[in-house]
């Protein structure tokens, strides 16, 4: 946060200066503060805390990319109640906010009047996602050239892979670079997992891949193989059955790791959630995290957690197990009594 500034909106109107992005507003409903939360990845995480008089308040912040962030009352816990506001920063953008904490506008500069636009086109609609899939597509197609026309391939649903060819140069290497390419990502892992019933089957070629261990290295489906059975495991430390099963795991792992290579495949978590739980558990076999250039979990038509693949030295796929259940250990025994 750059700074935080206690202030009425006709002074933001005469003298704010010119930075990255802008947000000012007038609440009405009397909080008299706000706490400024980011969305990210690994949850929520408090960057600050902004005084209001007589519900107005300005400030910038020095983000260089799309970046989500929430305005809540701080005393009375907006996150848990679900009054907030909900921003989008984009460098170089200006938000005005007006109404209260549950029912507000935002206007401003161009990319918050083309999503004011939008929202207005969509309300109507409520939940109908095929009508909102063609709005959505239709806005895109009219305004090429709009920031905010980027924020939307998820809505276009079927239409997202030709959205995003519409976009513009000046949209696509811009100030939404970031954001474009995670949406990419998105669409290969939907892509990936629509087709992977044709890929991952008992007999098929384990489809290779690439990802990240904990020292920094990385490691392939050909470097963990090494000659044994190899049994990716996918799963995260937020999942109750991931970590119920881990006592079996390690009993298994114990009896066969002469033959058997299990590899770790960390789901929908940060780096450091990812190696704080490496510490907490143990978990003495090989481990890598799923934030590579592809989603591997999707690759693999990963659908609910934990789901574990077995794959024979010679890189075919033998069995999917999904949850945790005696399924696993009973084949495995069997197969190496």
């Amino acid at each position: 946060m750059k700074r935080l500034l206690l202030i009425t909106l006709a002074v933001v109107a005469s003298c704010c200066s010119c930075t990255k992005y802008q947000v000012s507003g007038i609440l009405e409903g009397g909080a008299s503060q706000l706490a400024v939360v980011q969305l990210g990845n690994g949850g929520f995480e408090r960057i600050d805390t902004l005084d209001c008089l007589a519900g107005a308040f300005a400030f910038d912040v020095d983000y260089d990319k799309p970046v989500t962030i929430i305005l809540t009352d701080l005393a009375r816990q907006g996150l848990q109640t679900g009054k907030c506001i909900r921003l989008m920063t984009v460098p170089g953008e200006h938000a005005i906010v007006s109404g209260s904490l549950d029912n507000y506008t935002v206007t401003g500069s161009q990319f918050y009047q083309d999503q004011a636009a939008y929202e207005e086109m969509i309300a109507p609609l409520g939940k109908n996602e095929a009508q909102i899939a063609e709005t959505a597509f239709a806005f895109v197609r009219e305004h090429p050239s709009s920031l905010f026309s980027a924020t939307i391939l998820g809505d276009c649903l079927d239409h997202a892979p030709e959205a995003l060819d519409l976009l513009a140069p000046s949209v696509k290497d811009g100030v939404m670079k970031p954001l474009i390419a995670a949406q990419r990502k998105v669409l290969e892992a939907r892509e990936n997992l629509l087709t992977a019933v044709d890929r991952i089957y008992p007999g098929a070629e384990a489809p290779d891949f690439s990802l990240p261990a904990p020292d920094g290295q990385t490691m392939s489906l050909w470097n963990a193989i090494d000659g044994k059975y190899l049994l990716l495991d996918f799963w995260g430390s937020w999942c109750p059955n991931c970590i119920e099963g881990l006592p079996k795991m390690e009993e298994m792992y114990a009896k066969y790791n002469d033959r058997l290579t299990i590899l770790g495949i960390d789901c929908d978590e940060t780096k450091e959630q990812w190696l704080g739980a490496l510490v907490r558990y143990g978990m003495p076999w090989r481990h890598v995290i799923n934030n590579g250039d592809v989603d591997v979990a999707a690759l693999y038509g990963v659908t609910g957690y934990p789901t574990k693949i077995l794959i024979g030295p010679d890189g075919r796929i033998v069995k999917r197990f999904i949850g945790e259940s005696k399924a696993l250990y009973n084949y495995i025994d069997d197969l190496f009594r």
